[in-house]
């Protein structure tokens, strides 16, 4: 069940680059109605409308519109995509251009899926949460987040 998974995600991904990121319906097929998706940007932009988490598969299609609404995708190209026990983990590299600012985010990106019956059930996606702030003009906001100002220590 997992190696099916593993295609139709394989799918999802090439159609959604393909489509320059405007058909991301393959991917609410695969998941199940009560998905938890989260994402990297949680702790460092809690008012972000692509923070999350997101809850339900309602909330992860408001993200992807707010995607639509902020971000253009430039590329996307998968360099692989793993599957082990229930989960399947895509890495590859993504270019957004951020429509308000018009700067670009050139980053490796990592997504974990869960899968159970068939079904997502969980996702996190990882980027460069830094590049993403720089990219969409809220640099000053990370430099000040508590979680940036406690690394730096």
């Amino acid at each position: 069940m997992i190696d099916d998974f593993r295609q139709r995600l394989a799918a999802a991904y090439d159609a959604w680059g393909t489509s320059a990121g405007t058909t991301p319906a393959q991917f609410f097929d695969l998941m199940d109605e009560a998905i938890e998706f989260h994402t990297v940007l949680e702790r460092e932009f809690p008012s972000d409308p692509l923070s999350g988490p997101f809850s339900g598969r309602a909330a992860v299609i408001g993200y992807w519109t707010a995607i639509a609404e902020c971000w253009d995708l430039v590329s996307s190209k998968t360099d692989a995509i793993v599957a082990e026990g229930d989960r399947v983990v895509w890495i590859g590299r993504v270019r957004w251009r951020n429509r308000r600012t018009l700067r670009e985010l050139a980053t490796p990106k990592v997504d974990i899926w869960t899968v159970w019956r068939g079904k997502a059930i969980r996702y996190l996606e990882m980027f460069d949460s830094a590049g993403y702030a720089r990219a969409a003009g809220l640099a000053e906001a990370f430099a000040a987040s508590p979680v940036t100002t406690a690394a730096r220590g």
